[in-house]
């Protein structure tokens, strides 16, 4: 019986030498209110810019939705009247494209072409693709006109870019880089000198095109100066008539609305809450407008701040529809509710004869997990019920005129091996009341009495202080008092809790936004020393901007290894002997499967990615779940390898409540039979059938206190033991 005991015990320290592996994982069931999610973990929508291009060969336009935000672009495929999630495109984008993005075809050769901003004005990319994945070159590091003057367009603007004469190539209108209140016409001589499309030669052919002036929110000029005034409809605007003249952003599209022959117009302002609609009474050499209205007449977009316009056929009925979304490029005094900021306007009439007669419905987003602005996971099993519950901090929402922070409940209703999300609280613990922005919570045993304890860092809202606090679990996740660690912490720090050195006690990692890791060590009572900087070898520098940290055994191998994110997107491994002199004997990046790559890849996760890890599908090994900043997160499925060939892998066995009184239950992902060991390895008790469909109840009311082996054997798999704490 020794030798079983011992036996029993090497199982579980078995180190294998493996190559990390994830893959993105979207079979999780969410149900929020009642409702089952159709995409719950395709990552939120952020001021999102709608367009559309053939991403596959196949044929059909897809939909590419650029985040001003975060930066970052999402790529869904057109499949059976679908958008089908498949951020694996989105790696053959130019990582130069930012602040904005607009698809179309300057070359005439039927591909959608880049233009996009740069700090010169105007980038674009040809579109090269002859294959079955979209392939750029660079057309113009950057658009000049007449002697060479570069085309200057404010980063937060979006310009208009269409056929605006109707002489067959593209033409670019831009409000004015300096005072920003009139609009000046690129006109493109491509057709006029060669007689072709491509050239991408402009002269500026006005400096008031339209003949309009804006003049502030809900008042534009026409034939004349803002002197002159113009059409007011106030009650569609909460920031008329204060807004100073062009203190934002703006965005132009353009679009033949009257099917006249020439280009009218929708604009909006960054500091303005609708879209404003002009006809072009004029000619397409010479347009003219003389009065706007809110648009749609019907609906008006009602935005906040910055609702942008976006043309493309949505719905799949072969005439274009209208998507509006913020483009703000952040939450401007925290007025914006970014849980709701894209909405469709479905088009009953025809492309060239648009009627928006409907009200308004939810695009996309409303289907995802998105809870506003940056999302901050944790897990614990807050139930006690065997499957770990996931928990989510966000930097706030803004809701009911209040915009605060709180915690996200989404109860796991499934099991340990097959999780199924459902928001149950979200306000969990009754922070909200408190005004912080930026929670950021983790579950840690800080007091080494095997029960979770509840760390959170936090903002206030009115006052900007930054504080990192901890409350200690009283039993069943009921925490005591409120105590704040003492130790210097700002908003833009990350921070991390885990027993670096070894000792029992939960260690502090704090990372700056600037790159570098600091660790905390733990001297005892939660106190801590100085800071051991630049831990890893991890140090300030542009890459490494925007770390966020964790430590987990990822491969099962016994040996944890320190994980990053940071301003490049990509996720890292370091691996070696960990401790307060931790340097890293090996790092890994290429650790993502792709569906279009037979080869493991790095991540192209967000710019701003605060993640935790867990093992949320029972399979020994942890998760990765990834939050963003567009209120939405990932899931990565560990398939990592250290547990031998899948004939031979662990039984997986879960035990809960550990420790327990008088009734255990017990969870594996095989069938099997369970054996039960006291700490002399004694047998108590042998042969009781497990599976993997049901938990299996076992009485412990007769075991005298004392600790005990649980173990599963099927034959086939390698058993599955878990250590049982008995305390009555």
């Amino acid at each position: 019986m020794r030798y079983l005991f011992l036996l029993l015990f090497s199982l579980s320290v078995t180190s294998v030498n493996a190559q990390f592996r994830f893959a993105e994982d979207r079979s999780i069931p969410v149900t929020i209110d009642g409702e089952l999610l159709n995409r719950p973990w395709e990552g939120g929508i952020n001021s999102g810019q709608f367009q559309k291009m053939d991403l596959n060969g196949d044929g059909v336009e897809d939909l590419i939705i650029y985040h001003r935000i975060s930066g970052e672009l999402a790529t869904y495929l057109a499949t059976g009247g679908e958008y089908v999630f498949s951020p694996e495109y989105k790696a053959f984008f130019p990582e130069e494209v930012a602040d904005w993005l607009v698809l179309a075809d300057f070359n005439c050769d039927g591909k959608k072409d880049i233009f996009t901003s740069t700090t010169f004005g105007i980038k674009v990319f040809e579109n090269t693709t002859s294959g079955d994945t979209p392939t750029w070159r660079e057309a113009a590091e950057f658009l000049t006109f007449d002697n060479d003057i570069n085309m200057q367009v404010n980063a937060s603007d979006i310009p208009g870019i269409a056929d605006i004469d109707g002489d067959g190539d593209l033409d670019i209108l831009a409000y004015r880089f300096s005072t920003s209140n009139t609009i000046d016409h690129y006109k493109n001589l491509s057709i006029e000198n060669t007689g072709s499309c491509g050239a991408l030669t402009f002269t500026r052919e006005t400096r008031r095109w339209g003949d309009l002036e804006e003049c502030d929110c809900n008042n534009f000029a026409f034939g004349g100066s803002c002197t002159t005034g113009g059409i007011a409809n106030t009650e569609n605007d909460i920031m008329a008539p204060e807004a100073v003249e062009h203190a934002g952003g703006k965005a132009i599209l353009l679009l033949d609305r009257d099917n006249d022959g020439d280009m009218d117009m929708i604009t909006s302002d960054e500091f303005c809450e609708t879209l404003y609609y002009m006809e072009n009474v004029g000619t397409p050499q010479l347009a003219r407008m003389q009065a706007f209205v809110s648009f749609p007449e019907s609906n008006p977009a009602d935005d906040q701040f910055f609702p942008s316009a976006f043309y493309e056929d949505l719905n799949f009925d072969g005439e274009k529809d209208l998507v509006v979304s913020t483009n703000a490029d952040n939450n401007i005094g925290n007025l914006i509710d970014f849980t709701r900021t894209s909405s469709l306007y479905v088009n009953s009439g025809t492309t060239a004869s648009p009627v928006f007669n409907s009200a308004p419905e939810p695009f996309l987003q409303h289907e995802m997990i998105e809870l506003g602005e940056t999302t901050f996971p944790a897990l614990a099993d807050i139930d006690s019920d065997g499957d770990l519950d996931l928990l989510i901090g966000t930097r706030g929402t803004f809701s009911s005129g209040t915009f605060n922070a709180g915690i996200f409940l989404f109860e796991n209703t499934g099991t340990r091996f097959n999780p199924e999300f459902e928001l149950t609280n979200t306000d969990y613990l009754g922070l909200r009341a408190s005004g912080l922005r930026n929670l950021k919570p983790q579950f840690v045993d800080l007091d080494g009495d095997n029960d979770l304890d509840f760390v959170y860092q936090s903002t206030t809202i009115n006052g900007n202080q930054t504080t990192l606090k901890y409350r200690l679990n009283e039993g069943s996740f009921s925490f005591g008092s409120e105590n704040e660690v003492g130790l210097t912490i700002r908003e833009t720090n990350q921070y991390h809790f885990s027993d670096v050195d070894g000792d029992g006690q939960a260690d502090l990692l704090i990372s700056n936004r600037i790159g570098s890791l600091t660790l905390h060590v733990n001297q005892g009572s939660m106190t801590f020393g100085e800071g051991i900087d630049d831990f890893a070898g991890i140090t300030n520098g542009f890459d490494n901007l925007n770390t966020s940290v964790n430590i987990a055994d990822l491969n099962g191998d016994s040996a944890r290894e320190l994980i990053t994110t940071d301003i490049t997107g990509k996720l890292e491994v370091f691996t070696g002997n960990l401790g307060v002199d931790f340097t890293p004997e090996q790092s890994f990046t290429d650790i993502f499967e792709s569906a279009l790559s037979t080869s493991l890849i790095a991540s192209d996760i967000d710019e701003l990615a605060p993640f935790t890890t867990g093992d949320i599908f029972g399979s020994g090994k942890p998760a990765l779940i990834i939050g963003n900043n567009r209120g939405g997160l990932y899931i990565y499925k560990n398939l990592s390898s250290g547990g031998g060939e899948p004939s031979a892998r662990e039984i997986q066995l879960v035990a809960f409540p550990n420790p327990v009184d008088d009734r255990l239950f017990l969870q594996t992902d095989t069938e099997g039979v369970l054996s039960i060991y006291n700490i002399r390895g004694q047998l108590i008790q042998q042969n009781v059938p497990i599976s993997p469909d049901r938990q299996l109840e076992v009485s412990t009311i007769n075991l005298p206190a004392g600790v005990y082996l649980f173990r599963v054997t099927n034959g086939i798999n390698q058993p599955g033991t878990q250590k049982v704490i008995v305390t009555h």
